[in-house]
């Protein structure tokens, strides 16, 4: 097995959300708290921010070992409610279960 392929194995979705935008948004919050993120869509990422159909979701991916840490640090960005594009994003957002190491 190549190291890309054991890689992408390990990846587990934390989240989808509607364009790059929020998707960046989030991505610097969990990696300012050293989680690495990758970013999965289907839609080619550009300078024009606008989607069909739901054709922007975005998913945000991250290593196991790391999910259950980016689920509590949503939690709490949610929790403060200091950031309304950010409780939009997260409106609804049911974390996925994972590792609670």
């Amino acid at each position: 097995m190549t190291d890309d392929k054991r890689h992408e194995e390990e990846l587990v979705e934390l989240l989808s959300v509607q364009g790059e935008m929020d998707a960046q948004l989030l991505v610097g919050i969990l990696e300012s708290e050293g989680i690495e993120v990758m970013m999965k869509s289907h839609q080619t990422f550009s300078a024009l921010p606008f989607t069909v159909d739901g054709m922007g979701a975005v998913k945000l991916m991250v290593r196991r070992e790391d999910l259950h840490k980016a689920k509590v640090l949503l939690e709490e960005y949610k929790a403060a409610g200091d950031n309304p594009a950010l409780l939009k994003m997260l409106d609804g957002w049911d974390p996925p279960e994972g590792p609670s190491n």
